[in-house]
């Protein structure tokens, strides 16, 4: 089994993430002391749409290739398992 994995709130990725959705929705805030600028709504909305979706998709990555590679360890397993008999 593989040991390595980081909590998603102990990863540097969660952080950056965390810090890009909350600048997102500060930006996003921003218009409504801002007056009729609605382009800093916009903005802040897509900044925090992005980074949320790249949080999720790179620890679907990381969670994907930690099961691929627990699998192969688990087939290794099961090799030397029937050689053995």
């Amino acid at each position: 089994m593989i040991r390595n994995k980081t909590a998603g709130f102990r990863s540097s990725e969660f952080w950056l993430n965390a810090i890009g959705m909350i600048a997102g929705i500060l930006i996003a805030t921003l218009e409504q002391s801002q007056g009729e600028n609605q382009w800093l709504t916009l903005v802040g909305g897509i900044l925090s749409a992005v980074c949320g979706a790249s949080y999720a998709a790179s620890r679907a990555k990381i969670k994907a290739s930690i099961a691929g590679a627990e699998a192969v360890a688990q087939v290794g397993k099961q090799q030397a398992k029937s050689q053995d008999k």
